[in-house]
């Protein structure tokens, strides 16, 4: 009864264990092989000492499994801690990256923004100037022309003074008729029109007002005529000074302003240029620093997934140890039962009588 009961035992202890876990290692002896060992031990009368030795070899297999399952898991959980570091490591790693490559990103954004803002107000300031260098010339044009065609009506009108005056002076002692005073008149008041001043009109009509009052020739007429075209000849080339003074002082101020102008212009033009510049590098930053920050955050997520991936491999091993420790303790445990069920056994057989001795 005893025997059975042992058996039993170790059929129903090993039967769960085994359906708890599949033992790590070498292969583990079949139930029915350590069955039908022990049964052997037990029936072929074989010592105590022999039964027990075998339950003991059992028990020192599982405990050198469990040590070697304690080293492999010690590696695993080594492993484990240098693959969890590197993949925290490369996250922040990525995360730095990230961040650093957002802030540039963000500065050549803005810098971008700035530079194609002043761009537009330089290009319209360019409009602006390049209009006013255009209007200024043609206002130095204009006056220029005008100038021109006074020095040229001054000129003229000197050049029929002189032969005016040549016209009196012809008249000897200033005898000379009203007629020919009249002609030398005419041509005057012609010169003065095409110098473009009426004035003398005035003074010619007052002279010749006195000739109804004149007694024989014409001698105070003739004086005052000629006098008058003296004068007038004088008025003219002090006005052509006047104009070639203000046309010179114009020039000058134009030069002066044109000067300027098309210094302004070709500055906002070297300016446009360091501005279509700096747009093409910030440009270029902004495609390299996006490449950089989609780069790092696709290590970041992909380091993530694997940190993830890691950690649940990690617990599958911690998961994995604990269980097949759990049951390598539950298999010595129920191996301590069976040899106390043996020791029972062995306790409870009965003893061979000894050689010339009597019976009880």
């Amino acid at each position: 009864m005893k025997l059975i009961i042992v058996y039993l035992l170790l059929i129903i202890g090993y039967s769960q264990i085994l359906e708890r876990y599949q033992i790590i290692g070498n292969p583990k002896p079949s139930l029915v092989s350590i069955l039908t060992e022990l049964q052997s031990q037990i029936k072929s009368g074989g010592a105590q000492t022999t039964t027990i030795a075998f339950l003991d070899n059992l028990k020192s297999t599982i405990d050198e499994e469990q040590i070697r399952h304690d080293q492999l898991y010690t590696q695993q959980r080594n492993q484990c801690s240098l693959e969890l570091d590197l993949r925290k490591k490369d996250i922040k790693d990525a995360e730095q990256v990230g961040s650093r490559a957002n802030e540039q990103l963000e500065n050549c954004s803005t810098s971008n923004n700035k530079a194609r803002s002043e761009l537009d107000n330089n290009l319209e300031s360019q409009k602006t100037t390049d209009s006013d260098i255009k209007i200024l010339k043609g206002i130095r044009d204009e006056a220029a022309r005008l100038f021109s065609n006074k020095k040229r009506d001054h000129l003229d009108a000197l050049t029929s003074l002189q032969q005016v005056l040549l016209t009196l002076d012809g008249f000897t002692g200033g005898d000379c008729s009203l007629a020919e005073l009249g002609k030398v008149a005419m041509a005057f008041i012609q010169t003065a029109v095409m110098a473009k001043n009426d004035q003398p009109l005035v003074e010619i009509s007052e002279i010749f007002a006195q000739v109804a009052t004149e007694n024989g020739g014409y001698r105070e007429v003739y004086e005052k005529l000629k006098q008058l075209i003296v004068n007038f000849e004088q008025t003219l080339q002090k006005n052509l000074q006047d104009y070639q003074d203000v046309e010179d002082l114009q020039i000058q101020e134009y030069d002066d302003r044109n000067i300027h102008l098309v210094e302004y212009f070709n500055n906002l033009k070297r300016t446009e240029q360091q501005l279509r510049d700096h747009i093409t590098a910030m440009s270029m930053c902004i495609n390299q620093q996006t490449a950089i920050v989609d780069t790092a955050r696709g290590k970041k997520v992909r380091n993530l997934q694997m940190l993830d991936s890691v950690d649940k491999m990690c617990k599958d091993f911690l998961s994995e140890y604990e269980k097949a420790s759990q049951v390598r303790k539950d298999q010595i445990d129920l191996i301590n039962q069976v040899k106390q069920s043996v020791y029972d056994f062995y306790s409870q057989k009965p003893q061979a009588a000894c050689p010339g001795g009597g019976s009880d």
